[in-house]
Parts: structure tokens; sequence; C-alpha cells
């Protein structure tokens, strides 16, 4: 083998090697599925279950302990401030493949609150003795049925389809434990929902910031200026929180070659390189918060976590060059870089590199307010031009225009792919086609 085929397992590839194999199909091929299992932080159990899909993950989902099955329903169920139910009824559906009995464990694993909250939305309970009954809606066919122990009157709720029906839950929790389910349903008869689902969101909202999903508005603040003084040097040791180690999903793009990654393979204190990796986790989380998108889509989280990762060595590479006027190059590049981890915070790191790219997105908006270039911009589909050219120019403009101003335009095959811009020299290439792009809207007006 030759030399330039070696590559050295440092202690930061070393982590994402380990990450990698805990992918999900490997997970399954285990010999000691349980063991792995528990061996898994609650954010990595979720991204496992997600990458192989439900319908594949039973072996896995029986295997969950409390909180990871906990932290599966949070990051999944929720829509920002609404409660999913059709969500959560996908996850029971696939325990439900596994008998009556553990759908019933599962459902009484999650949160009390939870639990009323998915009841509630699903069933009306009556008591047959005291309550005032609505007579059956004959038109819309009222679902109505008894509970086993005959105190009280289910109603099915019609504004959803679900795949396990409510009655066929309910039924599965009597049977496991009828005293608890009838309290559920004792509970849900007297408080109203929008207080359950109030309850219900508070307490999610607090796991979900143990983990690093922290709330929109302060998820926001990687879209901000960064400090303009540099900090004072920061403690190396690892972050006291549920995460302590990189998600597979998240691995996947970390392990490619960038300035971040070189930087970080220089990282040999164990203590300090833990604490970094929890910091990058955060921040991808923060991230997908920032976006506005959702956990499930596999894709789309490895294409943030790119995007992070490229915002943070566009950081680096930014405040090297604000140091010496010059960018670094080489292995001086990497040095450099793995000194700035000892000073500058991850969230701030990703804040140069998004504050790097804000001339890029003024330069653009300042085009918009030029007549000729908004008509090209803004011109009906039907009438815009049949060169792909064209078509991939507007797709770049596009992407300078967000809040995240990105790189776009770069694929014939499909135009409005974006990633983040990684360097100053792609930063560079992106103001000369801007510039080129005006002018030359400008000659043919």
């Amino acid at each position: 083998m030759t030399d330039n085929k070696i590559v050295e397992l440092t202690p930061f590839r070393a982590d994402l090697t380990r990450a990698l194999a805990r992918r999900g199909e490997r997970l399954l091929a285990a010999s000691d599925l349980p063991a792995e299992v528990a061996g898994l932080e609650p954010l990595e159990a979720y991204y496992i279950v997600r990458e192989i899909g439900l319908d594949q993950a039973l072996p896995i989902l029986l295997q969950l302990n409390q909180e990871q099955l906990e932290a599966c329903i949070d990051l999944d169920c929720w829509n920002r401030y609404d409660f999913a139910v059709d969500s959560l009824d996908e996850w029971l559906s696939a325990f439900a493949l596994a008998g009556p009995g553990k759908l019933a464990t599962a459902f009484f694993s999650l949160n009390y609150v939870l639990q009323l909250l998915f009841l509630t939305k699903t069933v009306t309970v009556y008591d047959p003795d005291t309550d005032q009954v609505p007579p059956e809606d004959e038109e819309n066919e009222t679902t109505r049925a008894m509970t086993p122990d005959g105190f009280y009157l289910l109603e099915l709720k019609s504004e959803i389809s679900l795949k396990t029906h409510p009655f066929t839950l309910l039924d599965a929790l009597y049977q496991h434990d009828s005293t608890a389910a009838h309290e559920l349903l004792s509970q849900i008869r007297v408080d109203l929902e929008t207080q359950i689902e109030e309850e219900a969101l508070r307490f999610r909202n607090c796991r979900m910031e143990d983990i690093g999903f922290v709330a929109p508005d302060e998820a926001s603040v990687l879209f901000s200026r960064p400090p303009t003084h540099q900090p004072l040097p920061r403690t190396k040791e690892a972050l006291d929180n549920a995460i302590t180690r990189v998600p597979s999903v998240y691995a996947s793009p970390l392990i490619e070659t960038t300035l971040l990654q070189q930087a970080l393979a220089l990282i040999v204190d164990k203590d300090f390189l833990s604490r970094l990796e929890q910091e990058i986790v955060w921040a991808i989380n923060s991230a997908i918060i920032a976006y506005g998108e959702k956990t499930h889509d596999i894709k789309q989280i490895m294409d943030i976590a790119e995007r992070v990762r490229d915002t943070i060595s566009l950081g680096l590479e930014s405040l090297s060059t604000q140091q010496e006027n010059l960018p670094p190059e080489g292995a001086d590049a990497a040095v450099k870089a793995a000194a700035l981890l000892d000073i500058w915070c991850i969230t701030d790191l990703f804040r140069h590199g998004f504050a790097a790219t804000l001339d890029l997105r003024q330069e653009a908006r300042q085009a918009m307010q030029e007549p000729a270039f908004r008509a090209w911009y803004e011109l009906p589909e039907m009438e815009q031009s049949d060169e792909p050219g064209d078509r991939l120019e507007r797709a770049f403009v596009t992407a300078l225009l967000g809040r995240h101003p990105l790189h776009g335009g770069f694929d014939p095959a499909k135009a409005e792919k974006t990633k983040a811009f990684v360097d100053l020299a792609e930063l560079h290439a992106a103001h000369g086609r801007l510039k080129r792009l005006v002018e030359r809207i400008r000659c043919s007006a």
C-alpha cells in the first residue's frame, strides 16, 4: 500500500468511525442487539430508526428504553407548537405489529401528559350516568363503544384517519393495565384539551433543549453577526449534557475533508475534543430549528450538517485571514484553525462564517433594485430562456437572497440544489459571477 492511501486515525476520525459503525443496518445485524441499543444515546437511537424506516426498525423499537422512545416522539411528533397525532400513530402502529402487549407497553412508557394528549385528540369520553351524551349522528356515522370495565362511553373523533384505531389501542391498554387505562380516561374527561397540549409542549420543549434543539428565537442566533472582540481562551472540559458523541447521521458529513475536519484532527486532548464534538452537534441541532426543518428527513438533515460544517470552515478561514490579511495555506491553515478552536466556541465560528457571506447577499439585493435585473429575475417561467445557463443564474441569485446566503446554480441537472460556501475562494468566485451577471443584464436591457 502506498503512503498516499494511508488515512491517519486521529482521535477525531476514530470518534467518527465509531459513530458510523452504529448505523442502522449494522445495528440490526448485531449479535447482541439489546446491549447495542441500550448503549445508544436518545438522539442516536432516533436517527437510526428514521434512517432504516419504522417499517424495518421493529427489532430496534422493541429494545428502546423510555428515554430513547420519548426522544423519538419529541423529535418526530410535533410541528413546531402543534402536536401531530398522525405521526405518533405511525410509531404506535409499528409497535402494534408486535402485538397488543408491546403496543400497550410502548404507550405507557411515554410521558403521562403525552398519553393524555394523544387520547384527548382521538376520543371523547362520556360518563353515561352523569354526562349529557349527545344523540348519535347518523349522517356522519358516529363511532362509539363502551370501555371494557363499563364505566365510560367512548366516541371516536373523526378529524383524522389513523392506522391504529384508538379503540384498538385502548383495548390493549385495558388488557395490560386496566387501572392505568381507567385513570387516563378519567383525566381526559375533565381536563381541557388546550391545557393538556400546552403542558405537553412545555415538557417536550424542556427535553428538546436538553439535546440541543432550542427554541426558534434562540436558534436564530446562528444567523446574527458574531462578536467583534476575540474572547479569552475557554475551558476545555466536556459539557455536562445529554449529548456526549456525534450521531452517525452527522458523522458522515463531518468525516469529509474540510478546514474544520483538518483542525479537529489536530486536537489530541480527549476532553476538549469531546466538548468540540458536543458543540458541533449542538450547532447542527440549532441549525435544524433555525432553518425550520423537521428531523424525519434524513437527507435534509445531512444537508444541514454539511452546511454547518462548511460555514464553520468558512468562519475559521475568515478569522485566520483577519489576523494575517492573507489566508494561510496547507498544513499552516489547519494549525491556525486549530488554534482558533481554543478560543472561539463552535456557534461563534458558524456566525463568523455566516457574516462572511453577508456582503454577497447585500450585492444581490442591490442588484434586485435595478429595474432591468429585477425584470429578468421575475420573468414568468413560460417567458424565460431555454438556455440551461439562464436557469442556473436565477437559482444562483435565489440562493444568495435567502436568510443564510448559499451557493446555488452550480448543478445543471438540479438547478435548485444549494450548499454553503466552504471557503473564501468560493465566495470570491461568487462575487465575480454576480458582477458579470449584473453587467450582462445591463448591457442586454
